[in-house]
Protein backbone atom coordinates (compact mmCIF):
# COMPACT_ATOMS: atom_id res chain seq x y z
CA UNK A 1 0.00 0.00 0.00
CA UNK A 2 1.63 3.22 -1.20
CA UNK A 3 0.60 6.87 -1.13
CA UNK A 4 -0.94 6.73 -4.60
CA UNK A 5 -3.05 3.73 -3.56
CA UNK A 6 -4.38 5.59 -0.53
CA UNK A 7 -5.20 8.66 -2.60
CA UNK A 8 -6.94 6.66 -5.30
CA UNK A 9 -8.97 4.77 -2.69
CA UNK A 10 -9.94 8.00 -0.91
CA UNK A 11 -11.17 9.50 -4.17
CA UNK A 12 -13.14 6.35 -4.98
CA UNK A 13 -14.86 6.79 -1.63
CA UNK A 14 -15.77 10.38 -2.41
CA UNK A 15 -12.83 12.52 -1.28
CA UNK A 16 -12.15 15.63 -3.34
CA UNK A 17 -8.86 16.42 -1.60
CA UNK A 18 -6.20 14.15 -0.10
CA UNK A 19 -2.91 15.13 1.51
CA UNK A 20 -0.21 13.18 3.34
CA UNK A 21 2.45 14.23 5.84
CA UNK A 22 4.88 12.45 8.18
CA UNK A 23 4.05 12.89 11.85
CA UNK A 24 7.50 14.38 12.34
CA UNK A 25 6.01 17.61 10.97
CA UNK A 26 4.07 17.82 14.23
CA UNK A 27 7.23 18.03 16.34
CA UNK A 28 6.84 20.74 18.94
CA UNK A 29 3.04 20.52 19.09
CA UNK A 30 1.64 20.33 22.63
CA UNK A 31 0.74 16.77 23.70
CA UNK A 32 -2.87 17.87 24.02
CA UNK A 33 -2.94 18.49 20.25
CA UNK A 34 -0.39 15.95 19.04
CA UNK A 35 -1.76 13.07 16.92
CA UNK A 36 0.92 10.83 18.43
CA UNK A 37 -0.82 11.20 21.79
CA UNK A 38 -3.71 9.32 20.21
CA UNK A 39 -1.68 6.75 18.25
CA UNK A 40 1.95 6.59 19.47
CA UNK A 41 2.79 4.00 16.80
CA UNK A 42 1.51 6.27 14.07
CA UNK A 43 3.83 7.42 11.32
CA UNK A 44 1.65 9.29 8.86
CA UNK A 45 -1.10 11.91 8.87
CA UNK A 46 -3.67 11.67 6.08
CA UNK A 47 -6.12 14.53 5.62
CA UNK A 48 -9.12 14.08 3.35
CA UNK A 49 -11.56 16.76 2.26
CA UNK A 50 -14.97 16.91 0.64
CA UNK A 51 -16.09 20.04 -1.11
CA UNK A 52 -18.97 22.20 0.07
CA UNK A 53 -21.47 22.65 -2.77
CA UNK A 54 -21.21 26.28 -3.84
CA UNK A 55 -24.99 26.46 -4.12
CA UNK A 56 -25.43 25.89 -0.39
CA UNK A 57 -24.39 29.47 0.35
CA UNK A 58 -26.39 30.97 -2.51
CA UNK A 59 -29.41 31.51 -0.26
CA UNK A 60 -27.26 33.39 2.24
CA UNK A 61 -25.94 35.55 -0.57
CA UNK A 62 -29.53 36.28 -1.62
CA UNK A 63 -30.47 37.31 1.91
CA UNK A 64 -32.47 34.20 2.82
CA UNK A 65 -30.21 31.79 4.74
CA UNK A 66 -32.93 29.17 5.20
CA UNK A 67 -33.01 28.52 1.46
CA UNK A 68 -29.26 28.12 1.26
CA UNK A 69 -29.24 24.84 3.22
CA UNK A 70 -25.71 25.75 4.24
CA UNK A 71 -26.11 24.32 7.74
CA UNK A 72 -27.28 20.99 6.31
CA UNK A 73 -25.45 20.22 3.08
CA UNK A 74 -22.59 22.58 3.85
CA UNK A 75 -21.90 21.54 7.43
CA UNK A 76 -23.84 19.01 9.51
CA UNK A 77 -24.85 16.46 6.89
CA UNK A 78 -21.63 16.98 4.97
CA UNK A 79 -19.43 16.29 7.99
CA UNK A 80 -21.56 13.80 9.90
CA UNK A 81 -22.70 11.69 6.96
CA UNK A 82 -20.88 12.18 3.66
CA UNK A 83 -17.38 12.98 4.98
CA UNK A 84 -17.77 10.49 7.82
CA UNK A 85 -18.70 7.73 5.35
CA UNK A 86 -15.70 8.55 3.16
CA UNK A 87 -13.43 8.46 6.21
CA UNK A 88 -14.90 5.19 7.46
CA UNK A 89 -14.60 3.50 4.08
CA UNK A 90 -10.97 4.57 3.75
CA UNK A 91 -10.14 3.29 7.24
CA UNK A 92 -11.69 -0.10 6.51
CA UNK A 93 -9.88 -0.27 3.17
CA UNK A 94 -6.57 0.43 4.91
CA UNK A 95 -7.26 -2.17 7.58
CA UNK A 96 -7.90 -4.69 4.81
CA UNK A 97 -4.34 -3.94 3.65
CA UNK A 98 -3.05 -4.77 7.13
CA UNK A 99 -2.48 -1.21 8.40
CA UNK A 100 -4.29 0.76 11.07
CA UNK A 101 -5.72 4.23 10.60
CA UNK A 102 -7.27 6.19 13.45
CA UNK A 103 -10.06 8.47 12.15
CA UNK A 104 -10.61 11.91 13.67
CA UNK A 105 -13.11 14.69 13.12
CA UNK A 106 -11.82 18.22 12.60
CA UNK A 107 -12.84 20.12 15.73
CA UNK A 108 -11.98 23.74 16.49
CA UNK A 109 -9.02 23.44 18.88
CA UNK A 110 -9.53 26.95 20.27
CA UNK A 111 -13.08 26.02 21.26
CA UNK A 112 -12.04 22.68 22.73
CA UNK A 113 -9.47 24.42 24.91
CA UNK A 114 -12.33 25.65 27.09
CA UNK A 115 -13.79 22.19 27.63
CA UNK A 116 -13.07 20.50 31.02
CA UNK A 117 -10.65 17.62 30.55
CA UNK A 118 -10.78 14.18 32.12
CA UNK A 119 -8.08 12.54 34.19
CA UNK A 120 -5.04 11.13 32.37
CA UNK A 121 -5.26 7.35 32.03
CA UNK A 122 -1.69 7.01 33.32
CA UNK A 123 1.19 9.16 34.53
CA UNK A 124 2.83 11.21 31.80
CA UNK A 125 -0.17 11.02 29.45
CA UNK A 126 -2.17 14.07 28.34
CA UNK A 127 -5.64 14.46 29.75
CA UNK A 128 -8.48 13.35 27.49
CA UNK A 129 -9.65 14.42 25.09
CA UNK A 130 -6.79 15.08 22.69
CA UNK A 131 -7.86 17.29 19.79
CA UNK A 132 -5.67 17.66 16.71
CA UNK A 133 -5.71 21.04 14.97
CA UNK A 134 -7.18 20.12 11.59
CA UNK A 135 -6.10 23.39 10.01
CA UNK A 136 -2.49 22.73 10.95
CA UNK A 137 -2.81 19.14 9.72
CA UNK A 138 -4.31 20.17 6.37
CA UNK A 139 -1.58 22.77 5.91
CA UNK A 140 1.19 20.29 6.76
CA UNK A 141 -0.32 17.85 4.28
CA UNK A 142 0.04 20.44 1.51
CA UNK A 143 -3.65 21.15 0.98
CA UNK A 144 -3.71 24.91 1.55
CA UNK A 145 -3.39 27.57 4.21
CA UNK A 146 -5.31 29.60 6.77
CA UNK A 147 -6.38 32.93 5.33
CA UNK A 148 -6.53 36.32 6.97
CA UNK A 149 -10.15 35.70 7.98
CA UNK A 150 -9.24 32.48 9.79
CA UNK A 151 -10.80 30.24 7.14
CA UNK A 152 -8.84 27.44 5.52
CA UNK A 153 -8.33 28.10 1.81
CA UNK A 154 -7.33 25.61 -0.89
CA UNK A 155 -6.21 26.31 -4.47
CA UNK A 156 -9.05 24.12 -5.74
CA UNK A 157 -12.15 25.28 -3.88
CA UNK A 158 -11.17 28.37 -1.92
CA UNK A 159 -13.05 28.23 1.37
CA UNK A 160 -15.51 25.53 0.32
CA UNK A 161 -14.43 22.22 1.86
CA UNK A 162 -14.60 20.18 5.07
CA UNK A 163 -11.83 17.96 6.39
CA UNK A 164 -11.28 14.81 8.42
CA UNK A 165 -8.00 13.23 9.53
CA UNK A 166 -6.53 9.75 9.75
CA UNK A 167 -3.35 8.72 11.57
CA UNK A 168 -1.82 5.56 10.14
CA UNK A 169 1.01 3.24 11.12
CA UNK A 170 1.97 2.94 7.45
CA UNK A 171 4.81 5.21 6.35
CA UNK A 172 3.77 6.90 3.11
CA UNK A 173 5.44 9.31 0.68
CA UNK A 174 4.48 12.82 1.84
CA UNK A 175 3.15 15.81 -0.04
CA UNK A 176 5.07 19.06 0.00
CA UNK A 177 3.70 21.93 2.04
CA UNK A 178 2.10 24.46 -0.30
CA UNK A 179 4.71 27.05 -1.23
CA UNK A 180 2.54 29.78 -2.71
CA UNK A 181 0.03 31.83 -0.74
CA UNK A 182 -3.59 31.42 -1.76
CA UNK A 183 -4.64 34.30 0.49
CA UNK A 184 -2.86 37.48 -0.58
CA UNK A 185 -4.36 39.76 2.09
CA UNK A 186 -6.69 41.46 -0.36
CA UNK A 187 -8.78 42.73 2.60
CA UNK A 188 -12.09 41.77 0.96
CA UNK A 189 -13.15 39.87 4.09
CA UNK A 190 -12.69 42.85 6.40
CA UNK A 191 -14.29 45.30 4.01
CA UNK A 192 -17.39 43.11 3.67
CA UNK A 193 -18.02 42.67 7.39
CA UNK A 194 -21.04 44.73 8.51
CA UNK A 195 -19.94 44.28 12.13
CA UNK A 196 -16.51 45.88 11.63
CA UNK A 197 -14.78 42.55 12.35
CA UNK A 198 -15.45 42.92 16.07
CA UNK A 199 -18.18 40.38 16.78
CA UNK A 200 -16.89 37.21 15.11
CA UNK A 201 -17.88 35.05 18.09
CA UNK A 202 -21.49 36.26 17.74
CA UNK A 203 -21.59 36.82 13.99
CA UNK A 204 -25.08 37.42 12.63
CA UNK A 205 -23.96 38.16 9.07
CA UNK A 206 -24.68 34.75 7.58
CA UNK A 207 -22.51 32.60 9.85
CA UNK A 208 -23.74 29.27 11.23
CA UNK A 209 -23.90 29.07 15.01
CA UNK A 210 -23.01 25.44 15.75
CA UNK A 211 -24.42 23.19 18.47
CA UNK A 212 -22.87 21.81 21.64
CA UNK A 213 -21.44 18.88 19.68
CA UNK A 214 -19.13 21.35 17.95
CA UNK A 215 -18.48 23.40 21.07
CA UNK A 216 -20.82 26.22 19.97
CA UNK A 217 -18.27 27.53 17.49
CA UNK A 218 -19.21 30.05 14.81
CA UNK A 219 -18.70 28.74 11.29
CA UNK A 220 -17.89 31.71 9.04
CA UNK A 221 -17.71 30.08 5.61
CA UNK A 222 -21.17 31.43 4.76
CA UNK A 223 -20.68 34.71 6.66
CA UNK A 224 -20.10 38.02 4.90
CA UNK A 225 -16.33 37.67 5.27
CA UNK A 226 -16.32 34.12 3.91
CA UNK A 227 -18.51 34.98 0.93
CA UNK A 228 -16.40 38.03 0.12
CA UNK A 229 -13.24 35.93 0.33
CA UNK A 230 -14.64 33.37 -2.09
CA UNK A 231 -15.86 36.06 -4.48
CA UNK A 232 -12.45 37.74 -4.49
CA UNK A 233 -10.58 34.48 -5.03
CA UNK A 234 -12.83 33.53 -7.93
CA UNK A 235 -12.81 36.98 -9.52
CA UNK A 236 -9.03 37.15 -9.57
CA UNK A 237 -8.54 33.56 -10.75
CA UNK A 238 -6.66 32.44 -7.62
CA UNK A 239 -8.54 29.14 -7.38
CA UNK A 240 -9.23 26.58 -10.08
CA UNK A 241 -13.03 26.50 -9.71
CA UNK A 242 -14.90 28.40 -12.45
CA UNK A 243 -18.62 29.25 -12.38
CA UNK A 244 -21.07 31.04 -14.63
CA UNK A 245 -22.74 33.09 -11.90
CA UNK A 246 -20.43 35.06 -9.60
CA UNK A 247 -20.95 35.94 -5.95
CA UNK A 248 -21.24 39.53 -4.89
CA UNK A 249 -18.44 40.90 -2.79
CA UNK A 250 -20.84 42.57 -0.37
Amino acid sequence: MEAIDVKNAARRFGADLVGIAPLSRFDGVAPQNDPRSIFPQGKTMIVIGRRIPRGTIRGVEAGNPANGTVADFGLYMLEDQYLAKTTYDLVIWMENQGFEAVPMFGYDVEATAGVPLGAPVSEGKPAPNVYVDWKRAAHLCGLGEVGRNGLFITPEFGTLQRFAMLVSDRELAPDEVLERNVCDNCNACEEACPLNSTLCSKCSAGAVQTDFGRFHTVDKISAACGRACLASLEERGLISGKFTTPFRKH
